[in-house]
């Protein structure tokens, strides 16, 4: 029985300590270096690009180690058989998007917005459907159905 316990809680070392390193190596994906370009000088005119850096994660592991329960009836017994067990699992994610253009000239420093144009009709869209489901349901909020007759 201890070795099973044994092997599940070096599992469990293993599946934490691993979470850790990629927990890690996520964050250093939000550096200041990743987050703005390399300054590239042309003339009298020096550009920087910025960028929008997110990250996530999420990672569980569990271990158990017990006796199994027979059940018989409305009793329950011992088999005497010892048991362990562990697992765990996980993932994560790191994306990134240019935000801003900024421009350093004799005329001072200029900041220009990159758009997204899927975002922002995404974004149009899902708020003119939220906007006719609300009407429609206004519409309908003060009426009352029947069925067959029935109220």
């Amino acid at each position: 029985m201890t070795e099973g316990r044994d092997y599940a809680v070096e599992t469990t070392d293993k599946a934490h300590e691993r979470a850790a390193t990629v927990l890690a190596e996520l964050v250093s994906v939000a550096s200041a270096d990743k987050v703005y370009s390399e300054p590239v000088v042309d003339g009298d005119r020096t550009i920087i690009t910025a960028a929008e850096i997110q990250t996530g994660m999420g990672f569980g592991y569990g271990l158990s180690t017990g006796t199994r329960l027979a059940w018989w009836g409305r009793g329950r017994r011992d088999r005497g058989e010892g048991g362990a067990g562990g697992g765990g699992g996980g993932g994560g994610q790191a994306s990134g998007r240019p935000v801003a253009v900024v421009t350093i000239d004799p005329d001072g420093v200029h900041v220009q917005p990159v758009l997204d144009r899927t975002k922002i009709v995404l974004t149009a869209l899902t708020a003119l459907g939220a906007i006719s489901l609300t009407l429609i349901r206004l519409r309908h909020a003060g009426r009352r159905y029947t069925v067959g007759g029935v109220e």
